[in-house]
């Protein structure tokens, strides 16, 4: 017959000495009183086989400082100290054994400085649900406190587990022990666990100050390779390499290829040497080097432009100009984006935002100049060379400051073409026959809002839930399911199959 009462016994002692070092550890010097004299040297407690009466300032109990102030970590904290769960096989041979437990494990939560709330302590040993137990100490902001037994043999296989309402994670303590050190061992794992947690709240920074998750959800087993964008800047490189060696043998008004193949090769080589030596002294991401090339191909796209609708009917030699403008572009573009990077890492969905503001400015500049003269036959050259740089310009400077994802980005894009490609055909009888200025304009007007419309609607839908909210997500506009094309079911004939396709609703009926 197991005698449970020896771990009320001679365990009380030593769970009790046990439970000291840690504390003394984990007690903030801020909570002991100004001007307390020099604590005495440790020795054996009196009494520390009697429990200390409530609110009796017990030094065997209770770490220093904690007579008149607890501590600011766990002292208040309510907790709950759930019964010990046990095996169906082993409930009737081990409930003397998980009695004697739950009262151990209650006792030692007071002397770890913990308020043991006994009213919300269920009566069942079976297992509790993990996924509920979180959620529990969540919604209560109560520290929850789950022992577990399996008897195998002459030994036993203790589990703690312990879920804070602050935590996003079970904090488990696994051992297997002999009966006779199961106390001790009991006592020194609730010590364990309550002064991780402690240490681990005292480190967390507050929540209003939590990093991005980019940076928070990042793993810190892994090392990331240095510079994994050194591949992708030394494309783009090279190419604007080139492209910069072509436009100095444009711009200078020569068309011997005697000078134009050697500027070329110098040129690619000038940018490839360039990019393998940022690449070597800086960490290069690959969305950094991303941003890097839209700095370099948007602008030189937008001064091309800018000048042949522009300046070109104006100039002598419009060639001419219109390469050194695109080089004026490029160099304007890449030290604006040098500047931004040394802002901070660029994440994939800034670098991919910034490439999508040139692609939409270009065509929103466009729209612009046609509705201001009025002829759509005309190409609007120099309303889409301002609306790259200027898209680009404010994609680039918002790629800094927002969190974004790649996925967002690509959605909105998508969203707003569709939406400027399904109101211009709409509106295409406006522009039937021989349109009048009026009909063309109206006609750019319904394709820049249907654009317009169409990004702001994705936006809305795709837009992340609220940060502060709790106890699950908000509720999804697409809650009651989606229309589905493709293939919704599978024909069989003997042993030859063929998919079936159609349409079909996905979600769950409301």
């Amino acid at each position: 017959m197991i005698d449970p009462w020896h771990l009320r016994g001679r365990a009380r002692a030593v769970a009790l000495a046990a439970a000291l070092p840690a504390l003394a550890a984990v007690v903030p010097a801020s909570a002991e009183p100004a001007g307390a004299a020099e604590p005495a040297r440790p020795g054996p407690p009196s009494g520390a086989g009697q429990p200390a009466a409530a609110g009796q300032a017990s030094g065997a109990g209770r770490p220093a400082g904690a007579a008149g102030s607890a501590p600011a970590t766990s002292a208040a904290r309510s907790t709950v100290v759930l019964p010990t769960a046990l095996a169906p096989e082993d409930a009737e041979r081990g409930a003397p054994l998980a009695s004697a437990l739950d009262a151990l494990l209650s006792d030692t939560a007071q002397d770890l400085g913990l308020s043991v709330d006994l009213a919300d302590r269920a009566a069942s040993r079976s297992r509790p649900d993990e996924a509920e137990l979180m959620e529990r100490a969540r919604s209560s902001d109560r520290l929850f406190i789950a022992p577990s037994l399996d008897l195998r043999g002459d030994d036993v296989e203790l589990r703690l587990a312990l879920a804070s309402g602050g935590a996003r994670s079970l904090r488990v303590r696994v051992e297997r022990v002999a009966r006779d050190e199961l106390a001790v061992r009991a006592a020194v794992m609730l010590r364990d666990l309550v002064a991780e947690l402690d240490v681990g709240a005292s480190a967390a920074p507050p929540r209003g100050d939590e990093e991005p998750c980019a940076e928070r959800c990042r793993g810190r087993l892994a090392t990331p390779a240095r510079s994994l964008g050194k591949a992708t800047l030394a494309a783009n490189a090279t190419l604007y390499g080139g492209l910069v060696g072509f436009s100095i043998q444009r711009s200078s008004g020569s068309d011997d290829p005697r000078l134009l193949y050697p500027l070329l090769a110098v040129g690619a080589g000038i940018g490839l040497g360039g990019a393998i030596i940022i690449a070597e002294e800086w960490d290069v991401t690959v969305a950094d080097a991303w941003y890097l090339g839209s700095s370099a191909w948007w602008p030189t796209i937008a001064g091309h432009l800018i000048y042949e609708g522009r300046f070109a009917e104006h100039a002598a030699d419009p060639d001419q100009e219109r390469w050194a403008s695109g080089l004026i572009g490029g160099a304007a573009g890449i030290t604006l984006a040098a500047l931004g990077l040394s802002l901070g890492p660029m994440s994939e969905g800034g670098a991919l935002l910034a490439q999508s503001g040139g692609g939409l400015g270009l065509t929103l500049g466009g729209l612009v100049e046609w509705a201001a003269r009025g002829d759509v036959e005309r190409t609007p050259i120099a309303g889409m060379g301002y609306g790259a740089a200027l898209g680009w310009l404010a994609a680039a400077a918002a790629a800094t400051q927002l969190d974004i994802t790649a996925s967002q980005v690509l959605t909105i894009d998508v969203g707003a073409l569709l939406g400027g490609l399904g109101a211009a055909a709409l509106a295409s009888p406006l522009v039937f026959e021989s349109p009048t200025q009026t009909q063309q304009r109206a006609w750019v007007g319904a394709a820049a809002g249907g654009f317009l419309l169409g990004a702001g609607v994705t936006w809305y839908v795709t837009r992340p839930a609220f940060a502060g909210a709790r106890g699950g997500a908000r509720p999804s506009w697409n809650r009651f399911g989606l229309p589905m094309i493709g293939v919704i079911g599978e024909s069989v004939v003997g042993s030859r199959r063929a998919p079936a396709l159609g349409l079909g609703w996905q979600g769950a009926i409301p």
